[in-house]
């Protein structure tokens, strides 16, 4: 932790008269995944999590995460500066952050680093406590770190039909189609503008997408960008980025379409308020995958599935290998397999680390020994920039009856989970709703279910929509072609987790809603204890093991 940092943040507080300030995680295009040698947070805090944002006062730095980085949190810290601040599954951390500030206090939040949305809520509930916000439009923590900042370069290149199934000048006219004769699209969401230009690049890391913005009309897209794209499509016009803030400002008395959630509300407040501002649903395009995207997802989680090959190889050697060592030979795999990236940092943790939910730091003193689980959720990107993501728990040596117990629980969570008979009434909702009463009724309450079931999986590894959870989110009905992982767990801390991880798709059946699993890889057998399952569960459990032997 830099000592210097944190004192010329508590100057900056005080010269630009606030009480605290929101330090983010995220960058100016609102990513999930922000590079670390781009992200304020782990500047301030070291912590290592992919989300978690903070509140810097004078008296104290207020780290929020959810449940799934709870225990590495506590772990990266530095506890006499900063306090972790823990918010459970039900709740948001703009819940939890509304709750840390007092009445009559004066926050600063960084206006290109917080969407639209965010700021409205948050600014709504304190004005009930007689707080005000500060809006900043340069990040102090940056400004201090440039000089160790190196400006990053993108080699961008365009994914062909065979992989996308539709080309650019496609995608705009069916988008063209569903807006209307006239309408303005905004789009500052980098995995929308790879998915309409079909370009991508893999030099950010954990991610396919380039830096850019774009502005849609009913006759032609402009891509904002300081990349080098050469020709997207006879509708599309390339402009340099600096150029978006002039052209967006440019329209007045129109119809505007944005995504509350990735417009940066430094580039709302650019929109003239002559214009009449909806909601858009240009996310939702991405979300539905063709066939030609699909038969490209089975191809890549083969692959996948045969880096993960390496882990039962090194597992049933002699030698005793640790986390490091698990990692490395996984990412090596991974590369001879054909994976151009990573989608996220592999998480592979031994013993006890497995109960740390999103546990990014292998160690090389950490050894796999008899008895040790060995939790390994790992993705990569291959050819045609869309995420794989796949998780699975093994054993060294003989399990105890506690391991297979548990083990054994989060099985029959997945599968139930995954063959149960859905309709199209169903929503990702019911997917969640299986997994986790089926977890509650195997096994106490000290064994945690911390996240929920699953995500949609494409350009990003966490694409939104879907979202399979318990909250309302969630409760939107499963569409066609749309794909998402279903991954239960359970944790106990001190002791170990496990979970298990698949990314399917839903295909439809006259009335039915089946999953369509794209990895076919086995379950841990000496995990397994069939006395906990009935009929149905060992049937499907053998029809898994089958169809996974034969891969």
């Amino acid at each position: 932790m830099d000592t210097k940092l944190i004192e010329y943040l508590k100057e900056y507080l005080s010269k630009n008269d606030i009480d605290g300030l929101v330090i983010n995680s995220t960058n100016e295009f609102l990513v999930e995944y922000n590079m670390l040698s781009l992200n304020s947070r782990y500047y301030v805090t070291d912590f290592t999590g992919s989300t978690g944002d903070v509140l810097f006062t004078n008296n104290k730095i207020y780290l929020f995460v959810d449940t799934r980085y709870h225990e590495q949190a506590d772990n990266e810290v530095n506890h006499d500066y900063i306090e972790v601040v823990k918010f459970p599954l039900n709740k948001s951390y703009f819940e939890a952050l509304t709750e840390y500030i007092p009445a009559y206090f004066k926050l600063g939040i960084i206006s290109t680093k917080t969407s639209k949305r965010f700021y409205e809520k948050l600014s709504k509930n304190l004005q009930a406590k007689n707080s005000t916000i500060k809006l900043i439009t340069t990040d102090p923590v940056i400004e201090y770190e440039a000089e160790n900042l190196s400006r990053k370069q993108y080699n961008v290149f365009k994914v062909g039909e065979a992989i996308t199934g539709v080309n650019a000048d496609k995608k705009f006219e069916i988008l063209k189609e569903y807006a209307g004769e006239k309408f303005n699209i905004i789009v500052t969401s980098l995995e929308d503008i790879a998915y309409l230009t079909n370009m991508r690049s893999y030099d950010f890391d954990y991610s396919s997408t380039f830096p850019a913005k774009a502005i849609i009309t009913e006759n032609e897209v402009n891509i904002y960008s300081d990349c080098k794209l050469g020709q997207i499509g006879s509708y599309y016009n390339l402009f340099p980025l600096k150029n978006f803030e002039f052209d967006l400002k440019k329209i007045e008395k129109d119809i505007i379409y944005i995504d509350e959630e990735k417009l940066t509300l430094q580039d709302y407040k650019l929109i003239n308020q002559s214009n009449k501002i909806r909601e858009s649903h240009l996310k939702l395009f991405k979300t539905i995958k063709n066939v030609n995207e699909i038969n490209h997802l089975k191809k890549c989680f083969e692959r996948a599935d045969n880096a993960l090959k390496v882990i039962y190889e090194m597992i049933d050697s002699d030698k005793i290998y640790s986390e490091y060592d698990y990692y490395e030979a996984l990412i090596k795999a991974m590369k001879e397999n054909g994976a151009l990236s990573l989608s996220f940092k592999p998480i592979v943790a031994v013993g006890a680390n497995t109960s740390i939910i999103h546990y990014t730091n292998p160690s090389k003193d950490k050894f796999l020994k008899d008895g040790d689980f060995l939790l390994v959720d790992y993705g990569g990107y291959y050819e045609g920039g869309l995420a794989t993501d796949t998780t699975r728990t093994f054993i060294k040596g003989n399990p105890s009856d506690e391991q297979k117990k548990a083990y054994t629980a989060v099985l029959k969570a997945y599968l139930n989970a995954y063959y149960n008979k859905y309709n199209k009434k169903s929503s990702y909702f019911n997917i969640d709703k299986i997994a986790r009463e089926t977890i509650e009724k195997a096994l106490p309450e000290e064994y945690v279910f911390a996240h929920s079931t699953g995500h949609g999986v494409g350009i990003s590894v966490h694409e939104n929509p879907p979202r399979v959870s318990s909250s309302d989110a969630g409760k939107t009905k499963i569409l066609e072609n749309t794909v998402f992982s279903i991954e239960p767990g359970v944790y106990k801390e001190n002791w170990g987790g496990i979970r298990l991880e698949n990314t399917v798709y839903a295909s439809y059946e006259e009335d039915k809603i089946i999953m369509n699993t794209f990895s076919h890889f086995p379950f841990e057998i000496k995990l397994v204890d069939l006395s906990m399952m009935n009929d149905y569960e060992k049937y499907y459990y053998m029809k898994w093991q089958a169809a996974a032997c034969v891969q």
